[in-house]
């Protein structure tokens, strides 16, 4: 297999790779944009088409997602509803996977007597699977009474009901060590659990019963642990751990610092490090995908960036800094294809064999926003989406190409175990995954906000199989009718 060593620069719409070894000529064409396509941003009737302010022609130049955060926050404090909705309206155009930002826009309709506006707004969440309750938002004030309203907020509460076929599988105990990877060792049945704050690894069987098993040293120089991949066949653990504050008695020396780990699997026993390029610090390790040939491949989510380890060190082979941040790894079954999530932007891979990009085109109301990490099965991907309302997991099943999605199944939706679920580890047909990640408990110094409200971290297990037979012979029902009258 021949590998592009590549940068990922340039628009995203276009996904214009630049080799980074290699010549010119050797990168792909750029994607079109059609290969972007999301559900196009509902249009203002004509006859709701007022003659453009001088506010609204200077937000039409603005192209950058946090300045019109910023701006529409602005004209909310001043009590500007339209000006409010205008930048929204743009806002949500750059980032239309985001239903946490179609529900401010649907409130700033909202505010501004807007019903017709706001009613498609939140019908169009509705439709991609999002779960809000607009019922005590005052905000939502000028548009309720009428039977469209009555309408939509009964779909907008179904969606935050619980579904799915899993199950609750082990409690780990509780404490100050801010669990956050796992993984499965098949040759022994039993997972491991990282520690940030510890720098250290545990076994644990599907009930729950602890050991200890690789503790941070002088020789090994754990760090915060982030990431964990059982390669049985090679006998091998990979590990990615951080210098970041969270780590107890971490020197001052280590902050800043992001290494891959080789450790034996079998006996815990180190046996080697890889540290990202010093001219890339601060990094911070956040996915790690094992290749069918053994390969680790890790990424820095916030510089948005990939490594390989190729001949004993870890080579960047794509960046793009017009990502938001990588979230999740994972490969197709012969390696050919490298999948990562871009947590406010979607699914997107590489082609291995020739550096072509591309993006994993949702089916219609399928949204791919708030994928915290990805994992490939029997063709198809899985995804745990926990940005997105309810928290969620799904299955991707792919067409020929690898890079449509021809239909998605909710595995487990809004569970009373889920807090924020992050990582998991597929045991045959289950995604074992952290569905209370405790991560939001601690400030950015490292430390705990209230010792006392830690809580347990729960494992729960998800049946991948679960309505299997869903979208195989799909046919588009007819749009539900809607009561008319607003």
């Amino acid at each position: 297999m021949r590998v592009l060593h590549s940068v990922l620069i340039g628009a995203l719409a276009s996904l214009l790779f630049m080799p980074l070894v290699g010549r010119a000529e050797d990168a792909p064409k750029p994607a079109t944009t059609e290969q972007a396509a999301v559900p196009p941003l509902l249009a203002r009737p004509a006859d709701m088409q007022d003659a453009p302010t001088a506010i609204e022609k200077q937000i039409d130049t603005i192209q950058d997602a946090g300045a019109l955060a910023r701006l529409a926050k602005g004209f909310e404090q001043k009590k500007d509803w339209r000006h409010q909705a205008y930048a929204l309206e743009k806002l949500f155009a750059l980032r239309p996977m985001q239903g946490p930002i179609g529900y401010e826009l649907a409130a700033a309709y909202a505010r501004a007597n807007n019903k017709r506006m706001a009613y498609d707004t939140l019908i169009r969440l509705q439709t991609s699977g999002y779960g809000f309750d607009p019922s005590k938002d005052e905000r939502f004030k000028n548009v309720r009474g009428t039977p469209v309203w009555d309408y939509v907020l009964l779909n907008l509460q179904a969606n935050l009901k619980a579904f799915g076929g899993g199950k609750p599988g082990f409690t780990l105990p509780e404490g100050d060590t801010l669990l956050e990877s796992i993984a499965y060792d098949p040759a022994r049945k039993q997972f491991l659990v990282g520690s940030v704050r510890e720098g250290s690894i545990l076994r644990v069987d599907d009930q729950g019963k602890v050991q200890p098993y690789i503790s941070a040293n002088d020789q090994n120089g754990l760090l915060a642990v982030y990431g964990l991949a059982v390669d049985a066949g090679r006998d091998t653990l990979w590990v990615i751990a951080n210098g970041v504050p969270h780590r107890k008695a971490l020197p001052a020396a280590d902050y800043g610092r992001a290494l891959l780990y080789r450790f034996k699997l079998s006996s815990g026993a180190f046996e080697a490090r890889f540290e990202t390029p010093t001219a890339h610090r601060p990094a911070l390790l956040s996915s790690l995908a094992v290749a069918p040939d053994g390969t680790p491949y890790v990424a820095d989510g916030v510089a948005r960036r990939v490594y390989r380890l190729e001949e004993g060190a870890l080579r960047a082979i794509l960046e793009n800094p017009r990502l938001t941040s990588i979230r999740g790894l994972a490969f197709n079954a012969d390696g050919s294809k490298l999948y990562f999530a871009d947590y406010d932007l979607g699914l997107f891979g590489v082609d291995l064999n020739t550096g072509a990009a591309f993006v994993v085109q949702p089916h219609a109301n399928l949204t791919l926003y708030g994928i915290e990490s990805v994992y490939w099965w029997n063709n198809q991907l899985v995804v745990i989406q926990n940005g997105f309302p309810p928290a969620r997991v799904m299955r991707l099943t792919l067409d020929e190409t690898g890079t449509r999605v021809k239909h998605g199944q909710a595995l487990d939706a809004a569970k009373p175990e889920f807090g924020q679920p992050t990582q998991g580890a597929l045991v045959g047909d289950e995604l074992w995954f952290i569905a209370n990640s405790q991560r939001g408990q601690y400030d950015a110094y490292g430390l705990p906000r209230d010792a006392s409200k830690i809580k347990p971290v729960h494992i729960y297990r998800s049946d991948i199989k679960f309505a299997i037979d869903s979208g195989k012979n799909i046919v588009q029902p007819a749009a539900d009718p809607m009561p008319a009258g607003s």
